[in-house]
């Protein structure tokens, strides 16, 4: 996800966090890079789809 640009690796320092979230809540270029690149995880409705296929196979 880091590679993929869709997070950003911050470790846990408060000021960090804090800057961060800032940054990309108020530029608006750098929130909008982030939230349209594509997930390497998926899309968000695997689970959707798991329970599609279970309750066809019912």
């Amino acid at each position: 996800a880091v590679e993929a640009g869709t997070v950003i690796m911050v470790g846990n320092d408060r000021d960090k966090i804090f800057g961060e979230a800032t940054r990309l809540l108020r530029d608006e270029e750098a929130h909008r890079s982030m939230s349209q690149k594509l997930n390497p995880y998926g899309d968000g409705h695997a689970s959707e789809r798991i329970l599609e296929a279970i309750l066809e196979r019912l």
